[in-house]
């Protein structure tokens, strides 16, 4: 256990006078973190960029500037009063429910429009006293604060994001668990604040590096730079509720260099760049017998014109029972049981988890698995969604068709999100098909493009905590309301789903929860259960 609060006797800021104690009447700041011992030593450590702990605070360097406060605010650490009377007005105020393909949990208004007493005297106790004190221990210049509350129920989750908008120079986040019997959190809660190291490129990778559990009466605050990926690891307790004012302490814009310990006076911070990794190929030239591999109602010319007439007026078909039966089968034994097959986790994080299979170590000879990818990249299926859809993937107007191609192994935790709209600049043809699927695995939304400009324009104006910035997917957080999704895939085994994905046209793959049931394909499998997605991307 932490050593208990000090008494807040004289509270006094960088410039040596004194607090008026009349807005703390109801909340206050630890004293402890008001001594010139502290302050000076961690003054030095921050600018030095050096790790250090003492009683009731924590300075981290790795992987990026992180503080951890104890016992935050003034109250007995057995009573825990203060903290009690704060998650006592959580009941009373107006929740939203935020839900978009990055994050589910629930958010309030910003705390400085919220009429509840020790609320507003926390809010005060930030601006007055705290932002101060951050001011003089970090030594950036901070204008105002913004705050609100956030709470994460059973289920909810934020995806990894670095806070890198507009004039967020330090984000913070007080956690409120003042039940007697669940002071701290642990590993089988979930609810961790999850760090993420970010490699040569600015961005993040796996695995997490670190993990700060909710505790009462704690504060943690982070530098905001072009390194600091974060997400709100997965709530898996069902008994209580993650609480938290969470926000940004904003200041002047600051030189990107300065978070990587170097000195520039013209760059500005930036996002990280978006790698666009997906390798494109030309229809390979192998001849495949469509006969032994797919359904024969799919090959008939009067089938094939329905399909197109349904392509062309919904922009979309699902294909039941595509391939053959004894096919499908000899597939999902052959992902399920065959040992050794490679597969690496995708990144990076603030974009996606999930594996895929290298298909280039498949054995030569007859593999179920080499033979599938043949299929979809030949030159025998671009003839048939040439069929299909009467794009120019085939015939003489085709100038330089190409595919894209993944087997996707999905589990708990898996997800991707909106990205870089820059990566749907193109129109393509999406085919996706299900191994093994699952309820509420590999969920695809497709979103309406016009939603973009208008839904960015209301989130540079947001001041509630937990927005992403990295990811475009902040230009949807809202829009709900006008119910932008224009499709959504539901998975089912053995179903060729194939949507035509107009230009802007973006798409996200829901994240898996914890808490969802996996099943084995059958009762021969061996080890984990995955649900298997092969993903196939078709441009003229």
């Amino acid at each position: 256990m932490m050593d208990a609060p000090t008494p807040p006797a004289a509270k006094r800021t960088k410039r040596g006078t004194i607090v008026d104690d009349s807005n703390t009447e109801l909340v206050s700041i630890n004293g402890c973190f008001f001594d010139d011992d502290f302050r000076e030593r961690f003054k030095v450590a921050w600018q030095r960029k050096e790790s250090i702990a003492g009683n009731n605070y924590q300075l981290k360097q790795d992987p990026f500037q992180l503080a951890v406060f104890q016992h935050f605010l003034q109250e007995d650490v057995n009573r825990a009063d203060a903290t009690k009377r704060l998650e006592a007005e959580f009941s009373t105020v107006d929740w939203k429910r935020k839900q978009m393909d990055l994050y589910e949990f629930y958010q309030t208004n910003d705390l400085c429009s919220l009429e509840r007493d020790y609320l507003q005297a926390f809010y005060t106790v930030l601006k007055e006293q705290m932002m101060p004190l951050v001011e003089e221990l970090t030594g950036i210049k901070l204008t105002h604060v913004s705050a609100s509350c956030s709470m994460y129920n059973a289920g909810d989750y934020l995806l990894v994001h670095d806070d890198l908008l507009s004039d967020r120079r330090i984000a913070y986040v007080f956690y409120l668990s003042p039940w007697d019997c669940h002071r701290e959190w642990c590993e089988k809660d979930g609810g961790a604040l999850e760090l993420f190291k970010a490699d040569g490129n600015q961005l993040p990778v796996f695995p997490v590096t670190d993990k700060i559990y909710p505790q009462n009466n704690q504060l943690v605050l982070f530098r905001v730079c072009e390194k600091s990926f974060h997400q709100v690891g997965e709530v898996t307790t069902f008994d209580y509720p993650r609480l938290t004012i969470n926000g940004w302490f904003h200041g002047p814009t600051a030189p990107a260099a300065q978070c990587a310990g170097k000195t520039s006076s013209n760059s500005v911070p930036q996002p990280p760049a978006i790698i666009v990794d997906t390798h494109y190929l030309s229809p390979r030239k192998v001849d495949i017998d469509l006969a032994g591999w797919i359904n024969d109602v799919y090959l008939e010319d009067e089938v094939k014109q329905n399909v197109q007439k349904k392509v062309e007026m919904f922009s979309e078909v699902s294909l039941e029972q595509f391939l053959l039966l004894p096919r499908f089968s000899v597939l999902l034994e052959t992902l399920c049981n065959v040992p050794n097959l490679e597969w690496k986790i995708k990144g990076p994080a603030h974009l996606r988890k999930y594996e895929v299979l290298n298909f280039k170590t498949l054995p030569t000879d007859a593999s179920p698995l080499g033979e599938l990818y043949d299929l979809f990249t030949s030159r025998t299926m671009f003839r048939l969604l040439y069929d299909y859809t009467e794009l120019d993937l085939y015939g003489r107007k085709a100038k330089a068709p190409k595919c894209a191609i993944e087997l996707q192994r999905w589990e708990r935790g898996c997800y991707t999100v909106l990205g870089d709209s820059s990566t749907y600049a193109d129109s393509t043809l999406d085919l996706t098909f299900y191994l093994n699927a699952q309820e509420n695995v590999g969920v695809i939304t497709y979103l309406v493009p016009e939603a973009d400009q208008q839904q960015q324009q209301q989130q540079q104006g947001s001041s509630g905590h937990d927005q992403p910035s990295s990811s475009s997917s902040a230009a949807y957080a809202e829009c709900y309301d006008e119910d932008p999704v224009l499709l959504t895939l539901l998975p089912k085994d053995n179903v060729l789903n194939v949507v035509y994905r107009a230009e802007g046209t973006t798409k996200f793959t829901k994240y898996v929860s914890h808490n969802t049931h996996l099943e084995r394909a059958n009762a021969s499998s061996t080890g984990h259960a995955y649900t298997y997605i092969l993903v196939c991307s078709y441009k003229e």
